[in-house]
């Protein structure tokens, strides 16, 4: 997988923000879509952060993204690069608990099943909170192909 592009694709999608603000779901985050810091949670009180911490932050949380996404889907190291980065990005979006909730989507990846992966991802309550990201990760899912 290709790590910086993963790193630059989320950095585009979740844009940089270095003053703490609520979410889509009202969660507390700050930098590039950053919820915790050091195992704390984000708080609307901390003070700004640059773009090169924030950066910092975001790769030590794409890396934990990548543990993640191994986790969750066995299989995970059998799939292209594509699906790889879909899923890691997702999970970084997520979290590794809430990704875990894709249930009939981990179960299509037991069998690479990559079209009924992109309909369970279509069909969740994240696809509506997400919008464009969502709909751009579902076709990527789907065909395979980096847009």
């Amino acid at each position: 997988m290709d790590f910086s592009r993963l790193e630059t694709t989320v950095m585009k999608d979740e844009g940089f923000r270095p003053k703490p603000y609520l979410d889509t779901i009202g969660i507390p985050t700050i930098g590039y879509g950053t919820t915790t810091i050091l195992g704390r949670p984000v708080s609307l009180e901390d003070p700004s952060i640059s773009a090169h911490n924030a950066r910092q932050i975001l790769r030590g949380d794409l890396y934990q993204s990548l543990v993640d996404s191994q986790h969750l889907f066995e299989r995970f190291d059998e799939m292209d690069n594509v699906r790889q980065e879909v899923i890691a990005n997702m999970a970084y979006n997520l979290g590794r608990k809430r990704l875990g909730g894709f249930k009939r989507m981990i179960a299509a990846a037991e069998k690479l099943d990559y079209d009924l992966m992109a309909d369970e991802m279509v069909t969740s309550r994240w696809f509506l909170q997400v919008g464009s990201r969502a709909m751009r990760l579902s076709q990527e899912m789907r065909d395979g192909i980096t847009s």
